[in-house]
């Protein structure tokens, strides 16, 4: 392996992003080159998900297809989530050169040279402000995580037998890479975790504590918060979401609203606290407020009255995206002991609140066309010959994306003041009235 280039593909979460990020600079650091065509490569990195079956099956499918793609002699290495779930996966997968851990993240060149053995174990690793990382994404947004892992151990989750137990980084810390980021060109920085609510737990702080930390930092750039549990949105954090830089997003995977499927998913809230804490949002952030959710339908014993509940509930509701999933029993959680219902029970139930879902979405997105708000400039599409960013209503990747119309001198990385024009699904057209900062 004289040349030393590699591939590198993540799937997944942003939180395997980040992940990916570490090995990709670690990599890079270490000499290695790398290239966005497989077959070019001497070693090939798939970084795996396994949140679900469909995203197990999604990392098995993409794994083989790299291997077909591999020039001979170059090597194949399968790390993350899929072997962090079943470490016994190097035996069903000969065909992987190396099987590696989360916990290998940090230590990526010396494993890929051979110098160490892998890691295969209850991860503890968290990616910290030492660890360099090479954005992938934009350079103009960066994901920064801020705790990982999960100990909420919803019934049908297998994120705790994935990532491990919940862990966090001191405060300074994640404020050490903030500073870096903006000090880059880094113009919005999502906070994610598995739960970023709970963050302060192992540090005697609190997510609110931290937003004002961010708040404060000089520069012109932006905060997007990710992964909210609903339960721990208070009148405290309600008030770090009024700071100048961070955004009225609010992401809150709600999954249902009746109490006795709430109670067997082993969520800690019911439906009183939902409307309770969506007034609370409405009554401090009104319109400004951008509302994402998602939802499970199908879940083990839900009656057709539960079913009619959860669409009665989407569609009353002020969601502005909705995410609507068919049950998927996974080995090893508390749910999978629960009696399933039939796969096209799930289908039809599944279908109507998609319906809904989408109809709900229309409504709620149609009132961005007119406003005034602020899109940040992040590329220029040279295919497509067209200026794309994102607003304030759209988080990176699951949002949709901002045309940019009647621009003249502006640049990416900018952020403007526009005026939605146009909307198109979850796309939109703006046009650019002057720079925000």
């Amino acid at each position: 392996m004289k040349k030393r280039i590699f591939y590198l593909e993540s799937l997944g979460c942003p939180k395997n992003r980040v992940d990916s990020e570490v090995m990709l600079s670690a990599l890079l650091a270490d000499g290695w080159r790398a290239t966005d065509d497989p077959a070019n490569a001497d070693l090939l990195i798939l970084n795996s998900c396994a949140f679900i079956e469909d995203a197990r099956a999604e990392s098995v499918s993409r794994f083989f297809e790299l291997h077909t793609q591999k020039r001979k002699g170059a090597r194949l290495m399968l790390t993350g989530c899929l072997p962090q779930l079943y470490p016994e996966i190097e035996k069903l997968l000969p065909e992987a050169d190396r099987v590696i851990g989360i916990d290998d993240v940090p230590r990526i060149a010396a494993v890929a040279d051979g110098a160490l053995p892998r890691t295969l174990r209850a991860p503890k690793f968290i990616a910290t402000a030492r660890h360099g990382r090479t954005l992938s994404l934009s350079p103009f947004t960066a994901y920064l995580k801020i705790a990982d892992g999960c100990d909420n151990r919803c019934s049908y989750c297998t994120i705790p037998a994935i990532r491990g137990a919940y862990r966090e980084r001191a405060p300074r810390d994640i404020v050490t890479e903030a500073r870096r980021l903006v000090g880059t060109g880094v113009r919005e920085i999502v906070l994610i975790a598995q739960d970023t609510s709970v963050y302060g737990r192992d540090h005697a702080t609190s997510l609110a504590a931290l937003l004002r930390r961010l708040d404060r930092l000089p520069g012109a750039f932006r905060i997007r918060v990710m992964y909210l549990y609903l339960s721990r949105i208070d009148e405290e954090l309600l008030d770090a979401f009024a700071g100048e830089k961070v955004l009225p997003y609010f992401e809150m995977p709600i999954q249902h609203v009746s109490d006795r499927i709430l109670s067997a998913m082993s969520r800690r809230y019911r439906r009183r606290d939902i409307e309770r804490v969506l007034n609370r949002i409405a009554v401090r952030f009104g319109d400004r407020a951008i509302l994402r959710t998602t939802f499970i339908a199908g879940f083990p014993s839900e009656t057709r009255e539960e079913h009619r509940e959860l669409c009665r509930f989407i569609e009353e509701a002020s969601f502005d995206y909705v995410g609507v999933f068919g049950y998927s029993r996974e080995e090893g959680t508390a749910a999978a002991a629960m009696t399933p219902l039939r796969r096209g029970t799930i289908a039809r139930r599944l279908a109507p609140l998609q319906e809904v879902a989408q109809k709900t979405m229309e409504r709620r997105l149609s009132r961005f066309v007119g406003m005034r708000t602020t899109v940040l400039y992040e590329e220029f599409d040279a295919t497509a010959c067209l200026p794309i960013g994102r607003g304030v209503h759209q988080a990176p990747e699951i949002d949709g994306v901002t045309i940019l119309t009647t621009i003249e001198n502006e640049h990416p990385g900018d952020l403007l003041t526009v005026r939605i024009t146009g909307r198109d699904g979850i796309d939109f057209t703006a046009a650019v009235e002057r720079a925000a900062k």
